[in-house]
């Protein structure tokens, strides 16, 4: 297989991140506006290709390390073989971003040195618990939803008892009238101990219930009204999911983003939830006037960037 030929694009997490943990629906997109692939290093090695290769031999240790679990998922002598000759990640997917750089990874070695036959393949359900393991090596653990985002490269909805299902989006219809797009912290994020306060705040039952009896509602109406063309229920549901994040994941939203965050709620213009864990990285936004919008974060110079319907396909 050519592996320059193969692309694998980053992911957008819309709707899930932490109430997914306590059974909540999920809606993950590939997000083609980054994109990578396996090549081979030039005879110039830049420090790209270098920096690249000498992290996938650190990962390769890790597969090694554990190779009573992934001798039977990856085909590991062809990979050192590559990785000695060379291989390296090209990649324009941000790293600690929440948009999937190492699911993509994860997607990318799986298609070239997985253990699977093509004539026998393996179920969606099957498939993100064999690349969870991959990705694990990265955050500690994974629910294998981004590299299967990544290897799939279609929309993905989550439902209870971790069914999963293919579907089509018309983001066409909804950015006619609306617009979507991320604000760059450019500050990195750290997910695992994201997730670890998450879940040891949980323990609280009062936290807990807030999570199942009120995020995850708004969530799933999200979605619901979402994959229904319903954007008059989309947009009620979207700012309690906005003001439900910032009122108690305050540790998860950067501070100096806390502002812009609020006057989106104040003003009923925009409105901003996480993109994946938060800590940094971008943030997710929603709004039905984007001239609006964009004359705003121009004026107090916030980076951003407008999401368009073929990256989200």
């Amino acid at each position: 297989m050519n592996k320059k030929s193969e692309l694998f694009h980053g992911k957008l997490l819309l709707f899930g991140e932490y109430s997914v943990l306590l059974g909540s629906m999920a809606l993950s997109i590939p997000f083609k506006m980054f994109k990578a692939n396996f090549d081979f290093m030039s005879s110039n090695k830049s420090d790209k290709e270098k920096k690249s290769n000498s992290e996938l031999k650190k990962y390769f240790k890790y597969l090694l390390s554990n190779s009573n679990v992934f001798d039977s998922i990856l085909n590991l002598t062809d990979l050192e073989k590559d990785i000695n000759s060379g291989l390296f990640f090209d990649s324009s997917i941000p790293v600690s971003y929440g948009v999937g750089s190492s699911g993509a990874l994860c997607a990318a070695i799986y298609k070239h040195y997985g253990k699977i036959s093509e004539h026998n393949e393996i179920n969606l359900r099957d498939l993100k618990q064999r690349l969870s393991l991959l990705e694990s090596g990265f955050h500690g653990k994974s629910s294998g939803l981004d590299p299967l985002i990544s290897y799939v490269n279609k929309p993905v909805l989550v439902s209870g008892n971790d069914q999963l299902e293919l579907v089509n989006l018309k983001f066409d219809k909804f950015l006619e009238n609306a617009a979507v797009f991320l604000i760059d912290t450019q500050q990195k994020g750290d997910t695992a101990p994201l997730v670890n306060d998450f879940l040891l705040q949980c323990e609280s039952v009062d936290f807990r219930n807030k999570i199942v009896e009120k995020l995850i509602p708004v969530t799933q109406q999200c979605i619901n009204s979402l994959c229904n063309n319903d954007i008059d229920n989309f947009f009620e549901s979207i700012q309690s999911v906005s003001s439900f994040q910032y009122q108690n994941f305050t540790n998860k939203i950067p501070s100096g983003y806390r502002t812009l965050w609020k006057t989106g709620l104040d003003s009923n213009k925009f409105w901003l939830k996480l993109c994946g864990s938060g800590g940094g990285g971008y943030l997710l936004g929603f709004t039905r006037n984007m001239n609006e919008t964009e004359k705003f974060l121009s004026k107090m110079e916030f980076s951003y960037l407008q999401i368009t319907s073929t990256s989200m396909k």
